[in-house]
This record gives structure tokens, sequence and C-alpha cells, in this order.
């Protein structure tokens, strides 16, 4: 997924098409933004200070590459606790309701599925922790415009073995819309196309999100009935809880962990704690809620069974 100094260099591109007269730009625009955007990458945390440091650049950033958005992080199915509830999933089948779940209940609403076989961000940070070739899914009726060079159309459940593959390699699933995305892959109506992103710790555009301003970073929400607790019996202050954070919501603070309204609920920290300090609390009765708020986003195909 890439970033808003992305954006104004995809803004760039499509203008430049636009006013040549190419219509073949609609199939050039993502190939050429793929070649380019890598060099704007690491431009993102200083972008992301102005906009806070700057209001009306802030304004102008959210309207133009923002405006609409909705990205849901979802924890990591290892480490949260469900609240029990009687609620029923066709993808859980018998089983215990995982967040991962929301991701594929959306799968099964389409029949428009594309499987990137990059990650953007990872491919830009030359990541060397996790696969660069392991990227986004994309569904609705936009990625009949994304070409094929960078990826695959698939099958519902080919996406959703994709989805266990990436959960394995331990990433963090993000989904909803992303203006950017369908700016940088040229695929129209932003209603026409929605990001699964399949995040890493070190490469993620969001981790951005400590930065940018609050009207921005609030398009990048933690998942309804996600509550993310510190038992401060258990917590010995190591630090290691506030280095692996994300969104640097964490702190230590008289010798204990501290978690403020930065926190996103990923689930890393909890991996990472020792002492089983920090817990994540998973309410399934929320799922349904969560499910139709993001479903609600995209212009789903017709056709999906």
């Amino acid at each position: 997924m890439p970033k808003a100094s992305d954006g104004i260099a995809v803004a760039w591109i499509t203008k430049y098409y636009n006013r040549c007269g190419i219509s073949s730009g609609v199939k050039l625009i993502p190939k050429l933004s793929a070649k380019i955007l890598p060099f704007f990458f690491n431009t993102r945390y200083w972008l992301a200070r102005q906009t806070r440091k700057h209001k009306h650049f802030g304004n102008f950033i959210r309207k133009r590459y923002f405006d609409g958005d909705d990205m849901v992080v979802l924890p990591k199915d290892s480490v949260v606790k469900n609240i029990d509830v009687n609620i029923d999933i066709d993808s859980a089948g018998d089983r215990t309701i995982l967040p991962s779940d929301v991701v594929k209940a959306l799968i099964d609403r389409t029949d428009d599925i594309f499987i990137m076989n990059f990650c953007l961000c990872r491919k830009s940070n030359s990541c060397k922790d996790y696969p660069i070739d392991h990227g986004c899914v994309f569904l609705g009726k936009g990625i009949r415009k994304i070409p094929e060079k960078f990826g695959r159309v698939a099958t519902k459940d080919e996406a959703r073995a994709y989805i266990d593959e990436c959960t394995e390699l331990g990433f963090v699933h993000i989904i909803g819309r992303n203006k950017l995305d369908s700016m940088w892959l040229h695929t129209g109506d932003k209603r026409d196309l929605m990001s699964i992103c399949n995040c890493c710790p070190c490469c993620c555009l969001w981790n951005m999100v400590r930065d940018i301003s609050a009207d921005i970073s609030s398009t990048y929400r933690r998942m309804e009935g996600v509550s993310v607790t510190v038992d401060t019996d258990k917590c010995i202050g190591c630090g290691k809880c506030e280095k692996i954070c994300f969104t640097k919501a964490i702190s230590i603070v008289d010798g204990k962990s501290s978690i403020d309204d930065r926190c996103r609920g990923f689930g890393r920290c909890v991996e990472v704690c020792s002492q089983e300090a920090i817990s994540i609390s998973f309410d399934e009765s929320k799922v349904d809620v969560e499910i139709e708020r993001i479903g609600s986003l995209l212009n789903i195909s017709e056709n999906a069974e």
C-alpha cells in the first residue's frame, strides 16, 4: 500500500497522460507507478510530520489522497482471546471465530479477486525479513484494470488459502478502502476496489501513523470489539513491547507499560511479552457489524455466489 508522497507522484503521472491524450495510460500508469513510487518511499515520515505542522497542507493531503478511506486493522489470530458469544460465520465453521474470518467473509462476497505477486511497500524498502512476493489482495470490479504482470486473478478458495498463508508468515491483515491504491493502480471509482493488505512491522505505510495528522490517522482504525490491556502486576517494564509497537503507542511509565490511543491492536506486543502482561480481547459479537461496515465500502459484483 503506497504513501501520500507516492500519491503526489501518481497524480503527476496521471496528469501527464491526460494532457497527452494517451488512453492506453490506463495500463501504463500502474506500471510506471510501480517503478517510480519506490523512490518516494523514504519521504513518508517527513511528509507525515508536515501534515501536523501545516494545517492547510494536512487538509489538502487528506482530501486529495485519503478522502472516504476506512482501513481496519485486524489483530493477529494467534494472540486474541475471544469473548464467548453465539454467532455464526461460514468461514469459521464449527471452530472459534478469528479476526481473519472477517477477511474471508468479505472475500466470499465477490468473484472479482486479485492477488498481487509483490508488496510495493516491502519492495520499496528492500525488506530482508519478510517475503516481498506476498502482496495485497484486491477485491471488486476495479481489479479488471490491474495489469496481469502484477499478479493473478484468484478464486475464493485460492484467496482464503492465501490469507491463511500470509497469517502463517506473520503478517497483520488490514482491510478496507484505500484511495491511494485505486490511484496508483488506476482502477477508477474508489468504490470499485477494496484493499486487503498483508503487513509486516518494518515496511508498512501505516507505521507513519504516529507522525501524521489526527484527521488522516482516523481513517486507519482498530477493529470494533478489540481491546488491549496491560496487567501491571505482571509487567516488569522490560521495554520489549515498546520497541516492537508498530505505531509507537507504548511507553514505559513508572516502570510499567502504558498504551495510548495510537494503538491499533496489531498484537505484536502480546507476542514479545515474556511475562504475558499484555492481552488482546476480541468480542465476536462485533464481527457482523464490522463485516457489514467494511462491505458497504465496496460495489460488490452482482454475480458473486
